[in-house]
């Protein structure tokens, strides 16, 4: 009698459990699915970039800010004060700005090859040394997203943005072109999404106001760059350009609301670029759920 009780109990949970899933299915069916369900699931992206995306300033950086909205597992491999083009090609970097540069990151993550990064390690974070081995350790062909932002740090030292052979990697597109052909190898499945440059300012109290726009350090203005960089990412499949310039909407009248010095984002400003790059890929998610 206990046991055709227990049994009785089982085809009921086991009957509440098919209706459970029979609803679930007549919901979903026919349906995009726009975000994974299952944390297992959840989108991968990684982040390269320079300070903007690297730090946080009394918040959270932008990276941690995307994982707290959900669906999404953020890495964060951005190191501040870098650029993407490689300034010293002699083979020995100009110090650890140039040896964290994109061209070089990218090298490191495809090679695994961390000889030059211990060989300065007294002389770097260890927040920065502890996303050097992170990037080497990860499993790359399980990226979704590569968000690639670099051009600030290229515009100010005046890189030049093209030269004769387009994988030059002392120039901005060519460093940007070797290295995410090194990075498609290693991330095949991954939307690259290049992060264009973002609005600064150099405005000084008693002079004319100037900005990005106006202002060229010797390689162009931001706008420059960021048409150089739309470029590159036409000329691959699998790559999105994420015009921040325009999508932001920083400009002359609102800076002070988004930057807390010329150029870098306060906390206002992370919020908007998440805010797009969310929107970006939800874009992109939808397009193709």
């Amino acid at each position: 009698m206990k046991k055709e009780r227990e049994k009785e109990k089982f085809i009921v949970i086991g009957l509440s459990v098919a209706v459970l899933l029979l609803l679930l299915c007549t919901v979903f069916i026919g349906q995009k699915k726009y975000y994974p369900f299952k944390e297992d699931d959840r989108t991968q992206v990684l982040f390269l970039g320079d300070s903007n995306i690297a730090y946080d300033d009394e918040g959270d950086s932008i990276p941690v800010m995307l994982e707290k909205a959900g669906y999404y597992t953020a890495y964060n491999g951005a190191i501040g004060g870098t650029s993407a083009s490689c300034i010293n090609l002699t083979g020995n970097p100009d110090g650890l700005t140039d040896l964290f540069c994109f061209y070089n990151l990218a090298k490191i993550i495809h090679t695994g090859d961390l000889q030059a990064v211990l060989e300065l390690e007294d002389d770097k974070t260890t927040e920065d040394m502890g996303k050097i081995g992170m990037l080497t350790d990860l499993y790359l062909d399980k990226m979704d997203y590569l968000v690639i932002s670099y051009g600030l740090n290229d515009y100010t030292i005046g890189c030049r943005i093209e030269g004769e052979d387009p994988y030059d990697e002392s120039t901005y597109c060519g460093a940007l072109r070797s290295g995410i052909e090194l990075l498609k190898e290693d991330c095949p499945n991954a939307v690259i999404i290049l992060s264009s440059i973002t609005y600064c300012t150099f405005a000084e109290e008693g002079k004319p106001f100037a900005d990005g726009y106006s202002v060229n350090w010797g390689g162009g203005t931001i706008q420059d760059y960021h048409d150089a960089m739309k470029k590159v990412a036409e000329e691959y499949e699998g790559v999105v350009f994420f015009d921040t310039l325009e999508t932001m909407g920083v400009n002359a009248e609102n800076y002070e609301i988004y930057l807390k010095d010329d150029i870098h984002f306060n906390d206002e400003g992370r919020k908007l670029y998440l805010d797009c790059l969310m929107e970006l890929l939800k874009e992109k998610e939808n397009n193709e759920g």
